[in-house]
C-alpha cells in the first residue's frame, strides 16, 4: 500500500509540473546526506557561481538573512532594505549554481543579528508572521533547507530564549513543510530546518544544548 501511494504521489507531482504554463526555474539539486556548504557572505559583491568555479564547492550557506529592525518581520539579505527577499537577489546566480549541480541553504541570524535583535525570532513577535516569512523565502528561492544560526544573546538572554521558542513554534504550524505550494514545480519537495550552534573545544555548554532542543 505504501509503495502504491508513493507511485500515485509521484505521478501527481509529475502531472502538476507538466501542466504548469508558467516558466519553471532550473530544478533545485537534492542536498546530500552529508554536505559541505561553507558560508557565502551576502554583504560582499562576490558571485556564488564564481566562487563555486574557483573553489570546487557546489553548495553554499548564504549568510545571513535578517530583519530590517528590532521590531520588524520583513526579511532581507544582510538586513538591507535594498535587498528584501521579495526582490529576488541572487536568483540568476543560484540558477547558474544549480546548473553546475549545486544549491544553497539560506541562513537566518548570525552574530550581528543576534546581538542587534534583527534575527526574526527575536524581532518578530507573531509566530504566524514568522512562518509566512519562511514560506515566502522558500517559495521565492525554491530551497529545501533553512539554517538557523543561533549565537550571541540568543543563547543566554531571556528575549533570545523567547525568540528560539517562536522559531520552533512557527515551524510547527505546518506552513514550512507546504511552502512553495503555489508553484506546482516545488510543492512536492520536502523541507528541512537545521540549526547552527557555536561549539567550544571542550564541549557545548548547557545553554547551547538547551537552545538546540528548543530551536
Amino acid at each position: 500500500m505504501k509503495i502504491r501511494l508513493r507511485i500515485l504521489l509521484a505521478a501527481a507531482c509529475a502531472t502538476l509540473v507538466a501542466g504548469s504554463a508558467a516558466p519553471v526555474a532550473p530544478a533545485a539539486t537534492a542536498l546530500p546526506a552529508h554536505v559541505y556548504a561553507p558560508y557565502f557572505e551576502t554583504w560582499t559583491a562576490d558571485s556564488i557561481t564564481s566562487l563555486a568555479q574557483q573553489s570546487g564547492s557546489r553548495y553554499f550557506t548564504l549568510a545571513f538573512v535578517e530583519t530590517l529592525s528590532k521590531s520588524s518581520c520583513a526579511l532581507a539579505w544582510d538586513g538591507s532594505k535594498a535587498d528584501l527577499i521579495g526582490n529576488g537577489k541572487y536568483l540568476p546566480d543560484i540558477a547558474s549554481l544549480r546548473g553546475l549541480g549545486g544549491d544553497v541553504i539560506p541562513s537566518f541570524g548570525g552574530w550581528s543579528a543576534d546581538q542587534g535583535g534583527t534575527e526574526i525570532g527575536d524581532s518578530c513577535k507573531d509566530v504566524n508572521a514568522i512562518a509566512a516569512a519562511y514560506e515566502a523565502l522558500i517559495a521565492k528561492y525554491d530551497v529545501s533547507r533553512l539554517d538557523m544560526d543561533i549565537e550571541g544573546r540568543s543563547l543566554t538572554k531571556p528575549d533570545g530564549i523567547d525568540g528560539a521558542t517562536r522559531r520552533s513554534s512557527s515551524s510547527r504550524t505546518g506552513r514550512l513543510q507546504t511552502a512553495g505550494r503555489s508553484n506546482s514545480a516545488t510543492r512536492c519537495r520536502p523541507r528541512r530546518r537545521v540549526s547552527s550552534l557555536p561549539v567550544w573545544p571542550s564541549s557545548r555548554t548547557r545553554s547551547r544544548t538547551t537552545r538546540a532542543s528548543t530551536s
